[in-house]
C-alpha cells in the first residue's frame, strides 16, 4: 500500500478544504512553521494530521474529535487516497458518523456523502488490514501493530517497548516486524495454561482431604464381605421340588441386584457431583463475603496491604474459575448419568415383573424371606462399596492428571528445543539487522550501537515465565539524554522498516510524530538525507515525520525543501487557514 494524498473535505460546503500529497518513495516531512519571532509552532496541526492518518487506518476516533462542535457543524470528512495493487482506492471517515467507514474506487474524492460506500467499522478495518499487511499471519493484526508503525509523541519514544502493554504480546509483535520467529512463546504459553488448569483440578481434589489408605482397606473389607454373602445365597438349601424355580429365581435376582447396584452407584455419583457443585458455590459465596475487606483495612489502618489484595484476588479468581469450569463439568456428568438411570429403571421394572411371576410358585415363605434378607444386606454393602470406589476414583484421577502434566511438560521441552534450533538458523538474518542498525548509527553518530536478539530457552512451567521468547534489546552510547534516546528508537524502528522493504515483506510506511524535537540538530539532517536517498535507491518505502522549522538547521531545511521532502507547512497565519484543517478547532 502506498499513501498518495490526504484530503480534508467539508460536506457542508461541498468543497475540498485541504489536500496534502505524499512522496510515494522517501521521506515525508510535516513541518511546523512560524513567520514571526513571537509565533508558536505547537498546535498548528502536525499531530492532528498524524491522528487523522491513524483514524483513516482504522483507529477509533476519540470524543475529542467526534464531539467537537466546529468539526460537526462543518461536517468535516477526511479521506486517504492510496494505491493498492495498481488501483486507486479512497478510505474515508466522518467525524459526524465515526462508527462507520467509507470507501470509494475513483480517481478523485467525491464531494457528496451519498457517493461514498458506507460500511461497518469492522469491515473497514478488514480492508485496511488487507491493504497494509502483505499477508495474513496468526496472532498478528495491523490494529495491534499500528502503535509501532505510527509512533505517538506522548508515549511512543520513552522506550522501544510501549508502556502498559503485555510484554509477551509486545515481543511477539516486534519479532514479527523484524521478521524473526514470533509465535514460540505464545505456543508454549498455551501448553502452560493447560498445565495451570490441571494443577487447579489437582488442588480441588487435594482439598477434599481423602485418606486413600483407609479407603482401600475399607474397600477390601467390603469386597470380602459381599463375596461371603454371595456364597450364602448360592448355598441356600431347598427341596428338589423347588430346585428349578429357585435357580431361575436366583438368576433373575442376581440380574436385578446387578441393575440395582448400578442404580445405587449412579445415584450416589450424582449426589456426589451435586455436593461438589454446592461446595464450590458455598466457597465462592464465602469469598464474595470478603469483598468489604478493602474497606475494613482502609478504616482500620488507612491502607490496603498489597499482599492481602493479591491473595484475596487469587483466591477469588480460583473459586470463580472452579464454579464456572468444574461446575459445568459436574452438571454435564449429572445429565449423562440421569439418562443412564432412566434406562436402568425401565430395565429394573421389567425384571421385577418377571421375578414376581417366579416367586408365585414358592410355597415356602421362609425361603423367600431368608433370601430377601441376605439380598438386602448385600445391597447395603454394595452401596457403601460404590461410595468408597467413587472417592478412590477421584483420588486416582489426581495421578492421571499428574501424568498428563508430565506429558505436556515433555512436549514443551520438545517444542522449545525445536524452536531454539530454528532461532539459530536465523543467524544470517540477525547479522543483516545488526549491520543495518549500525549503518544508521554510523551515519548519525559515527559510532556503533547494540541490537540484540536472544532466545530464552530456560525451561520453566510457571505462568509468568518467558520460555520461547525472542527478547530484543537495543542500546547506544549516552542514550540517557532525551535526544539520543529518541534517536535510538528512530533507528530501532527504521531497522525493521528498511529490512522489511528490502525483503518485500509488506508495511510500506513508518510514521514518527515528534521524535525529532529533542535530538541534536546536526544529526537530524544527516540521518534524514541518508534515509531519503536510501529509500529512493530501494525504490519504495515512505517515512513520515513531524518536526518544527526551528528544530532544523537552515541549510538542512533548504535542502529538504529543494528535494521535495516537505509535504506540509503548517502555521497559525492567514487567519488560521494554514493550519491542518484550514481553521482553528
Amino acid at each position: 500500500m502506498i499513501i498518495q494524498s490526504l484530503y480534508v473535505i467539508s460536506f457542508d460546503k461541498g468543497d475540498i478544504l485541504k489536500k496534502y500529497s505524499f512522496n510515494e518513495t522517501g521521506v515525508n516531512i510535516i513541518l511546523g512553521e512560524k513567520r514571526e519571532n513571537n509565533d508558536e509552532t505547537n498546535g498548528v496541526g502536525k499531530s492532528t494530521m498524524i491522528d487523522c492518518l491513524s483514524f483513516l487506518l482504522g483507529k477509533t476516533i476519540p470524543t475529542y474529535y467526534s464531539n467537537n462542535e466546529i468539526l460537526l457543524k462543518k461536517d468535516i470528512f477526511i479521506a486517504l487516497q492510496i494505491k493498492y495493487k495498481d488501483r486507486i482506492l479512497f478510505l474515508g471517515r466522518s467525524f459526524n458518523n465515526p462508527r462507520y467507514g467509507y470507501t470509494l474506487e475513483h480517481m478523485r474524492p467525491a464531494l457528496l456523502i451519498e457517493e461514498w460506500k458506507k460500511i461497518s467499522l469492522k469491515e473497514y478495518k478488514e480492508i485496511v488490514e488487507i491493504t497494509v499487511l502483505k499477508e495474513t499471519c496468526d496472532n498478528i493484526s495491523f490494529a495491534a501493530l499500528r502503535e509501532y508503525i505510527i509512533r505517538d509523541e506522548k508515549t511512543g519514544f520513552n522506550d522501544v517497548l510501549l508502556p502498559n502493554r503485555s510484554s509477551l504480546k509486545q515481543f511477539s509483535l516486534l519479532n514479527y516486524l523484524f521478521s524473526m520467529p514470533y509465535l514460540t512463546e505464545l505456543e508454549i504459553k498455551s501448553f502452560k495454561d493447560i498445565i495451570d488448569n490441571m494443577n487447579n483440578e489437582i488442588k480441588m481434589i487435594e482439598s477434599m482431604k481423602v485418606n486413600i489408605t483407609a479407603l482401600r482397606v475399607k474397600e477390601e473389607e467390603l469386597t470380602t464381605y459381599i463375596e461371603e454373602l454371595d456364597q450364602r445365597i448360592k448355598q441356600a438349601k431347598t427341596t428338589l421340588h423347588y430346585n428349578k424355580s429357585s435357580n431361575r429365581y436366583t438368576d433373575i435376582k442376581k440380574q436385578l441386584n446387578g441393575i440395582q447396584n448400578q442404580i445405587f452407584e449412579y445415584e450416589h455419583i450424582c449426589n456426589q457431583y451435586q455436593k461438589n457443585i454446592e461446595n464450590l458455590q458455598v466457597k465462592a459465596n464465602e469469598i464474595k463475603q470478603l469483598e468489604n475487606v478493602e474497606k475494613f483495612y482502609q478504616d482500620l489502618v488507612g491502607f490496603f496491604p498489597n499482599e492481602v489484595k493479591k491473595n484475596y484476588a487469587k483466591v477469588k479468581e480460583f473459586y470463580d474459575f472452579m464454579v464456572e469450569s468444574r461446575g459445568n463439568y459436574f452438571k454435564d456428568k449429572i445429565s449423562s448419568l440421569k439418562l443412564k438411570l432412566k434406562k436402568l429403571y425401565e430395565e429394573k421394572e421389567n425384571i421385577e415383573n418377571e421375578l414376581e411371576e417366579t416367586t408365585r410358585i414358592f410355597k415356602s415363605i421362609d425361603y423367600v424371606e431368608d433370601i430377601t434378607i441376605v439380598m438386602d444386606e448385600k445391597r447395603k454393602k454394595e452401596l457403601e462399596l460404590a461410595e468408597i470406589r467413587v472417592r478412590i476414583r477421584d483420588y486416582n484421577k489426581k495421578n492421571e492428571i499428574a501424568e498428563k502434566i508430565n506429558e505436556i511438560q515433555q512436549e514443551i521441552i520438545r517444542i522449545n528445543m525445536m524452536r531454539y534450533d530454528e532461532f539459530l538458523s536465523y543467524s544470517n538474518k540477525i547479522s543483516e539487522l545488526h549491520h543495518l542498525f549500525n549503518e544508521l548509527m554510523g551515519v548519525t553518530y559515527k559510532q556503533h550501537g547494540f541490537l540484540v536478539f536472544e532466545y530464552d530457552n530456560r525451561i520453566s512451567y510457571a505462568s509468568n515465565s518467558t520460555t520461547g521468547r525472542v527478547k530484543i534489546s537495543c542500546s547506544i552510547p549516552d542514550e540517557r539524554s532525551h535526544g539520543r534516546l529518541h534517536m535510538k528508537i528512530n533507528m530501532f524502528d527504521l531497522t525493521w522498516f528498511i529490512n522489511r522493504i528490502n525483503n518485500d515483506l509488506g508495511i510500506n510506511f513508518l510514521v514518527h510524530d515528534g521524535s525529532y524535537s529533542n535530538p541534536d540538530p546536526y544529526v537530524k539532517g544527516t540521518l534524514l538525507k541518508f534515509l531519503n536517498k536510501k529509500l529512493k535507491e530501494i525504490g519504495k518505502g515512505q517515512y513520515i515525520i513531524t518536526i518544527n522549522k526551528t528544530e532544523l538547521l537552515e541549510e538542512d531545511l533548504n535542502s529538504f525543501e529543494k528535494a521535495g521532502m516537505v509535504i506540509a507547512k503548517l502555521d497559525r497565519l492567514n487567519k488560521n487557514q494554514n493550519r491542518f484543517f484550514g481553521f482553528k478547532f
